[in-house]
């Protein structure tokens, strides 16, 4: 079955070679009745909070399975993402058609801006492999007269961070977490910054350990503006995290220190 996909850690070709011996479209099926036999759908409202767990209204997607390698999802495709964002995809996705083909649009990843590459066709015998730190992929737009579905496998990348880029210039707007644990400690730490908690030093001294560098670089701000100096002291141990964003970020502390 195809959740046996993301027990272990198979590489992405792998995954991709098993998925052209299978029905996609009848696994996604059966993957979406098991679903309903979850605990969790036993009652409206357990199955009202799990429903809003794994599904994205914004992107038309659901979750339809996962573990800690990575998740199983299916998106439909529409005719007006024209004006959204561009976002990339931390890890490996692999890419495969359900009953109908559909189209993406790849673009190659630099520092702070996209450049177009080429437009792919996804079907059954041809599924695709996107490494998410080196390429982005859009899915392109739907006629408005035809449903059509995208299944997709993430093999996730928990330390990578999501960039967003604006579809018209390709330039670099936003840089996310992707980490959960991440994404809350960033909003414990502003909240802390916000609150001018008296004890939210000692907080960020120690996240300012954290492995992921947005977490490190909010810790080690909130730890400047107590303690300047201190603050200054753990730039050597941000610039072991070796995340070129980071760096330039801690130039002009490094040039104080």
């Amino acid at each position: 079955m195809i959740k046996n996909l993301i027990s272990k850690n198979f590489s992405p070709e792998y995954i991709a070679k098993e998925i052209k011996t299978l029905d996609m479209t009848a696994q996604v099926n059966q993957l979406i009745n098991h679903l309903h036999t979850q605990p969790a759908f036993a009652n409206a409202q357990s199955r009202r909070a799990t429903i809003m767990n794994i599904s994205n209204p914004h992107t038309g997607t659901l979750v339809l399975h996962c573990t800690n390698i990575g998740n199983i999802s299916i998106r439909t495709l529409t005719s007006d993402n024209a004006l959204s964002p561009l976002y990339s995809v931390p890890g490996h996705s692999i890419l495969f058609a359900l009953d109908q083909p559909f189209e993406v649009q790849r673009y190659v990843r630099h520092e702070h801006q996209l450049e177009k590459l080429d437009s792919v066709i996804i079907d059954q015998q041809h599924p695709l492999i996107v490494d998410g730190s080196r390429t982005l992929f859009d899915y392109a737009p739907a006629e408005r007269e035809t449903a059509r579905l995208a299944g997709r496998i993430n093999l996730l990348d928990r330390s990578a961070d999501i960039s967003v880029f604006d579809r018209l210039s390709l330039q670099k707007i936003a840089w996310l977490p992707h980490d959960e644990s991440a994404a809350r400690f960033l909003v414990s730490l502003e909240l802390l910054e916000t609150v001018r908690d008296p004890g939210g030093s000692r907080v960020a001294e120690e996240l300012v350990y954290h492995y992921h560098p947005a977490v490190a670089w909010k810790a080690l701000q909130l730890l400047y503006q107590a303690d300047p100096q201190k603050a200054l002291s753990y730039v050597p141990l941000l610039k072991k995290l070796k995340n070129p964003r980071l760096d330039n970020l801690l130039s002009p502390l490094e040039k104080a220190a």
